[in-house]
């Protein structure tokens, strides 16, 4: 029988955080892409959690979870925020694996908070700066974005989602209700405009040079038709790391653990118990 997540509220450093969680073993911790929530991870977590005790949070500002005006919402303040979660399980240590702006808190774990990570897993992961949705990027502009944002709301979902993937059937009106959640109120829009505008950091530079400390060993899967993220730079951040490995996904976009699942769960499997 599957293993059926169950779903709770908790208060996690201040902010009431939906999450996902099933099984028993070694953790693994889901981080969800921008605009997402957990749902996106729902083909995965019955088969993970048949070996390892499985998380899948909505990240504060998107899907359930709360949208609080005084969250830092960088990736110093979603990588903290993960580890007030994971202080709160009692997990000393974790698997990450996160998809585009989730593998990007996972990346910025790993490198401050090494000792808490037993590996790593990035999908459709922007690991350069200019690995950026060029749809969204107008909301970094002072006058525009503040315009746009206010502006925005499902229909920005229906407009961006299918750029997400390969498959335009893989669009359908569940996954468009369930990612509307972060746009359907102001205070989500303002999440994700405050998001935006910390997505590329003035240190970024610093922090993509440090790369090869990352020890640990790491997954990257990359969707071969992902419009964010390239194959030359999937390749070069592989290539950068003491003990990674690249998986290429044909016909596959930004979002490989949904519109691929039968190719990323065995992978992610095989990862996880012990490949490399």
């Amino acid at each position: 029988m599957p293993v059926v997540p169950s779903a709770d509220y908790y208060n996690i450093a201040g902010v009431r955080t939906y999450c996902l969680r099933a099984g028993k073993g070694s953790p693994v911790v889901l981080l969800h892409g921008l605009g997402a929530t957990s749902y996106s991870w729902r083909r995965l977590i019955p088969e993970l959690a048949e070996r390892h005790e499985v998380f899948a949070m909505d990240i504060p500002g998107f899907g359930r979870s709360d949208k609080p005006a005084d969250f830092d919402y960088s990736f110093p303040g979603f990588s903290k925020w993960l580890m007030s979660f994971m202080d709160a399980f009692g997990i000393e240590r974790a698997a990450l694996v996160g998809n585009s702006m989730g593998g990007c808190i996972a990346l910025r774990t790993v490198l401050e908070r090494p000792a808490r990570v037993e590996k790593i897993a990035l999908l459709g992961t922007p690991v350069y700066e200019h690995n950026r949705p060029a749809l969204l990027w107008p909301l970094r502009w002072p006058l525009v974005g503040s315009l746009l944002g206010m502006a925005m709301g499902p229909w920005s979902v229906a407009l961006i989602a299918p750029t997400a993937f390969y498959d335009k059937k893989c669009v359908t009106p569940e996954l468009l209700a369930e990612y509307s959640h972060s746009l359907g109120s102001p205070e989500g829009r303002r999440a994700v405009m405050r998001f935006m505008q910390a997505i590329l950091p003035p240190d970024a530079k610093d922090w993509i040079a440090r790369y090869p400390e990352i020890r640990q060993p790491a997954l990257v899967i990359h969707g071969e038709h992902d419009g964010i993220v390239d194959r030359a730079s999937a390749q070069r951040f592989v290539d950068t790391l003491p003990q990674a490995t690249l998986l290429g996904i044909p016909k596959c976009g930004h979002a490989a653990q949904e519109e691929r699942p039968e190719v990323v769960l065995p992978a992610l499997m095989g990862f996880l118990n012990g490949g490399a």
